[in-house]
């Protein structure tokens, strides 16, 4: 696919995104260059996976968001440059990769396809009438904590995975590819639970004691750390999750 095309396509997106919400005035931009990038180096395959994650995850964000207040309210106006990068960093990597060499299109189709899975798994899991489960001890936790798990979050993600690999198919990607996208989408979404419940840094607000995952408190208080790294937030858990994907399905793509 040409430059301009890309550029058009991806900005057409990016513009659509900030009318609906989804994304900020910066977090537009940003997923623009971030389109322009896969789908000059990947194609109509990175178009349909890019677009799948992108319009799939902010919909059912949305919709999530609404049936539940809490998480309404904390809502900002849409995904942030850091959120878009967070994301779709890896998948850049491989769309300039695959732009060179096959190795590419694991790295991209692992990594979107680990972004797809734990976000399918965060908002269907919202849902949930049933405890809130943490990955790395089974502890019943509050709805919404970092490596927090439901039964039917984690249908939805392994859902997420699925469809990722069933686009990776119908727009031109081999079995393997797609065989390679639907390991490395169901482990980033496991990794992202463990790291999310291990190293991810957790707040006490010093004011009211409700715990967190923001250093500052939505009363305005700076809040304590109580566990994890401080630079390890959700993004940066993202970011490894979608990393850990890419790597899972290149691993299984060289290796079969």
């Amino acid at each position: 696919m040409s430059l301009a095309l890309a550029a058009a396509i991806a900005g057409s997106l990016a513009f659509v995104g900030r009318v609906f919400g989804w994304l900020t005035i910066a977090g537009s931009a940003t997923a623009a260059l971030v389109g322009t990038v896969v789908l000059a180096g990947a194609g109509f395959l990175g178009a349909a996976l890019l677009g799948m994650f992108f319009v799939s995850g902010s919909l059912l964000t949305k919709l999530s968001a609404r049936a539940d207040q809490e998480r309404l309210n904390r809502q900002t106006g849409g995904r942030t440059p850091r959120q878009v990068l967070a994301n779709g960093g890896w998948a850049v990597a491989g769309a300039m990769v695959a732009s060179v060499s096959d190795l590419g299109w694991p790295i991209l189709a692992g990594s979107l396809a680990a972004a797809q899975a734990d976000t399918w798994a965060t908002e269907i899991g919202a849902y949930s009438r049933k405890p809130t489960k943490l990955i790395t001890s089974w502890q019943n936790v509050p709805p919404g904590t970092s490596g927090g798990i439901t039964t039917l979050g984690t249908l939805g993600g392994a859902m997420g995975a699925v469809t990722a690999a069933v686009v990776t198919t119908m727009s031109g990607g081999t079995p393997l590819v797609a065989e390679a996208a639907l390991l490395g989408g169901l482990a980033g979404m496991t990794v992202d639970s463990v790291v999310g419940a291990t190293l991810q840094a957790k707040y006490a607000c010093a004011s009211c004691g409700q715990t967190g995952e923001d250093r500052v408190h939505s009363c305005g208080r700076r809040a304590k750390r109580l566990s994890g790294w401080e630079w390890i937030d959700n993004d940066t858990v993202n970011f490894i999750a979608t990393g850990v994907g890419a790597a899972i399905a290149t691993a299984v793509w060289a290796f079969r």
